[in-house]
């Protein structure tokens, strides 16, 4: 909580100065102030609960705590995923569905096409915050959704629209989600059963000076000592998120048959957006979930050329 409390001063200067300064924002302090309330009470509530858990663990098994930890976690994790949609993430915005169309009509006809079930279309007022565009989908299984920024909606034609979420349906078509929850769960069971190796750790108490052991202070130390792991981990993920955007891309290309529509989509989100086009390489390998839009689009071209 005093991390967060300490950041505010940081994410108002975000808001309201260099989102305000390219255009971005649309964030009122009413806004910004509710968002912060509500972040802090779910983090309590969650984050509290996964504490309090981890300690009474490690307190009662000790040496296979982790194991005990890993799956409550992860429990804990997936039950998230599935709530989410329907009660975390309508406290911060709006889910209305989306209105009779040729957009709406599209959008099914393509999911129609793919076998793809869904639970709805929805327009999110993103507007509310920030003039960004995105779209996402949520959920598992039929009680997937689809959310389409309002802003998104008011910059791109109905062609675009369908190629953007074709590179959705792509992430699942190829078991993205599956894999990158895999890759999480591991991330997750490695990291406590490191943790378990600081827990009462005498060598580690007599390194910092200090002769009480407590399970507090592991994990503090534990924050600290384990950031270069959580790097490493953390780059390994972003080549593995990259890999899985030139998927979804061609899968994209190749269910839609119109590349072009998704190029445009593909440069008016970088314009909207005002993303780097021409970022570092050790950047893009350290930082990037998604590779930089030329080289996507350059992927895209050399897939139709291919074809």
């Amino acid at each position: 909580f005093g991390i967060q409390l300490l950041s505010i001063p940081f994410s108002i200067y975000h808001t309201f100065v260099i989102e305000e300064k390219y255009g971005f924002n649309r964030t009122t302090p009413k806004t910004f102030i509710l968002d912060r309330i509500k972040m802090w009470i779910l983090g309590g509530i969650i984050g509290g609960i996964i504490f309090a858990g981890v300690v009474w663990f490690f307190r009662e098994f000790e040496n296979i705590a982790w194991i005990y930890c890993w799956v409550g976690v992860t429990t804990v994790q997936l039950f998230l995923a599935f709530i989410a949609p329907v009660v975390i993430m309508p406290l911060f915005n709006k889910f209305i569905p989306l209105e009779d169309g040729s957009l709406k009509t599209a959008i099914k006809k393509y999911a129609d096409s793919q076998k793809f079930k869904m639970k709805g279309i929805f327009k999110i007022d993103a507007s509310k915050r920030s003039s960004k565009s995105n779209a996402f989908f949520v959920g598992f299984g039929k009680y997937r959704r689809i959310g389409l920024f309002d802003t998104l909606i008011e910059k791109q034609t109905v062609g675009e629209l369908v190629s953007v979420l074709a590179h959705e349906v792509g992430h699942y078509k190829k078991n993205h989600i599956i894999k990158d929850i895999s890759i999480s769960m591991l991330a997750t069971g490695l990291m406590f059963f490191i943790l378990s190796f600081f827990i009462n750790n005498p060598g580690l108490f007599a390194a910092f000076k200090m002769k009480n052991l407590s399970v507090y202070a592991s994990l503090f130390f534990f924050g600290f000592l384990y950031t270069p792991i959580s790097l490493l981990i953390s780059i390994v993920k972003t080549v593995v998120s990259r890999k899985h955007e030139y998927e979804a891309d061609k899968y994209a290309v190749t269910t839609c048959g119109v590349s072009e529509d998704f190029i445009t989509a593909l440069k008016k989100l970088t314009v909207d957006n005002l993303s780097n086009l021409t970022p570092h390489p050790l950047k893009v390998f350290l930082e990037y979930s998604h590779p930089p839009v030329l080289k996507r689009i350059e992927a895209i071209r050399a897939m139709r050329l291919d074809a």
